[in-house]
């Protein structure tokens, strides 16, 4: 059983208990990337899914400064985990998912209350395309990252405004996922000259750069 796999249940599971449920979400703050944020009623719950329990799984999971934290792993019949360590160091609680996709909440994971600026500079971070950008467990490299995210808005910005400048982007968007006005103008118009040059067309005629969607005049 897959990464993926073994967590498609279980966004299932947590829709059905009317959380929102994002997947494979990168913050800024962090490298890090989360297999399932979920939401609800202004809670948030992590989980990491892993084909195989282990020390290292436990302690990506509870370094998230959110309210609930937890690991979900393939049910095993062969041999008898002891949880402890999960629940009593590491404070994270356990979900077995069985190879048919039943979900039993194992260990509850420990609620924290102290983490309230992060939880809340998480949740404005998280968008409609976190719950379907990628699937939980996909491969390394699949996920929305703040870069995607700001080229995909960029993207639809110069589609509705063709011929459009480097300032009327930021005046539209802001600084997205750049640390400030500068860094968003000189960082973008490379990006957008040189990576990003497959679909956008940078017009250097005039004064200003102008960009377009190639194929489109």
């Amino acid at each position: 059983m897959s990464e993926s796999e073994l967590a498609a249940p279980l966004v299932a599971w947590l829709q059905d208990q009317n959380w929102d449920v994002y997947q494979e979400v990168q913050f800024r703050q962090r490298g890090g990337v989360a297999d399932i944020v979920a939401v609800r009623n202004g809670i948030v719950w992590i989980i990491e899914t892993k084909t195989s329990y282990s020390f290292k799984v436990l302690d990506q999971a509870s370094s998230w400064p959110v309210h609930f934290r937890s690991v979900a792993v393939p049910k095993t019949f062969s041999d008898k985990r002891d949880y402890r360590v999960a629940r009593f160091y590491y404070l994270v609680g356990v979900i077995e998912i069985s190879s048919g996709g039943r979900i039993e909440e194992i260990v509850r994971p420990p609620v924290f209350t102290k983490n309230k600026k992060a939880v809340n500079d998480y949740k404005q971070q998280l968008t409609e395309l976190h719950k379907t950008f990628a699937s939980a467990g996909s491969k390394s490299g699949h996920h929305l990252t703040p870069y995607k995210q700001t080229i995909l808005e960029v993207r639809r910005v110069i589609d509705e405004n063709p011929g459009c400048t480097i300032k009327f982007l930021y005046q539209m968007l802001g600084s997205m996922h750049y640390a400030n006005g500068p860094s968003f103008r000189g960082n973008l118009l490379k990006a957008l000259c040189t990576f990003e040059n497959d679909w956008c067309r940078v017009d250097h005629s005039g004064k200003s750069a102008k960009f377009y969607i190639r194929n489109n005049k």
